[in-house]
C-alpha cells in the first residue's frame, strides 16, 4: 500500500500551519483509499525534549495515520541548483517514495540541489518550492510546481507571492529565488543565485 507523509514545523513546542498539512492529508487519504483520515496530530503533546528550538514532525499515513517522530531541524546550504530534465515526473501527492529525487539528485554534480524542468516549464527543487525574486522586490513562483506545498500556499494566500508561468530561459531575469517548503520561509533567505544550465 502506498504511504504519503506530512513534514510539519514546530517551533518552541507549537505546530505551524497544521491546518493545511491536515487538509491535504485528508483530501490525498480520500483521493487514493476513498475513505477519511482520523488525523489526530493537533491534540498531540510534543516530547518534552522537542519543545525548544526548531523541530521537525514527520506524520507517515496511508488509510490511516502509521507514524509521528519529531526530531531537531537543521536548515540546509543550497546555494546552487542544476537544472534537470524532469519530464514525466508527477508528485501531485507528497509520497514517501522519493526514488524519482534520487535518480535526479544523481545528475546534479557539484550542484547543492536540482531545479526539476519539465517541457521547459520550471518547477520545484527536489525538496522546496521556488519562489523567485525580481529587481523590484516582486516574488514569483512557477504555477508549474510539482507539489503544491503548504508554505508556497499560504504565501499565495496572503499574496506576498504570485504564480505565473516560469519557463527556464525566464530564470536569467531574476535576481535571486529563494526555497519555501513547511519547515523554511521566506525570512529565512534560502537564497539561490548560481543556477547551471
Amino acid at each position: 500500500m502506498e504511504r504519503f507523509i506530512e513534514t510539519i514545523k514546530v517551533l518552541d513546542g507549537q505546530f505551524y500551519n497544521l491546518e493545511a498539512h491536515e487538509r491535504r492529508a485528508r483530501a490525498t487519504a480520500e483521493a487514493f483509499f476513498g475513505k477519511p483520515l482520523a488525523w489526530e496530530v493537533g491534540r498531540m503533546v510534543v516530547p518534552a525534549a522537542m519543545c525548544s528550538g526548531l523541530v521537525k514532525c514527520r506524520v507517515v499515513y496511508d488509510s490511516e495515520v502509521r507514524e509521528v517522530s519529531f526530531q531537531p531541524y537543521v536548515m540546509r546550504r543550497i546555494r546552487s541548483l542544476r537544472l534537470v530534465n524532469g519530464d514525466g515526473v508527477d508528485y501531485r501527492y507528497k509520497s514517501t517514495d522519493r526514488s524519482v529525487f534520487a535518480r535526479l539528485l544523481e545528475k546534479r554534480g557539484e550542484c547543492d540541489d536540482v531545479l526539476i524542468v519539465r517541457d521547459g516549464w520550471v518547477t520545484d527543487t527536489s525538496f522546496t518550492n521556488v519562489v523567485f525574486e525580481d529587481a523590484g522586490g516582486g516574488l514569483y513562483t512557477p504555477e508549474t510546481c510539482l507539489l503544491e506545498g503548504t508554505r508556497r500556499q499560504s504565501l499565495l494566500d496572503e499574496g506576498r507571492i504570485q504564480a505565473c508561468p516560469i519557463r527556464v530561459e525566464d530564470i536569467r531575469r531574476f535576481r535571486r529565488a529563494l526555497l519555501v517548503n513547511a519547515m523554511i520561509g521566506l525570512e529565512d533567505e534560502v537564497e539561490v543565485l548560481d543556477f547551471r544550465f
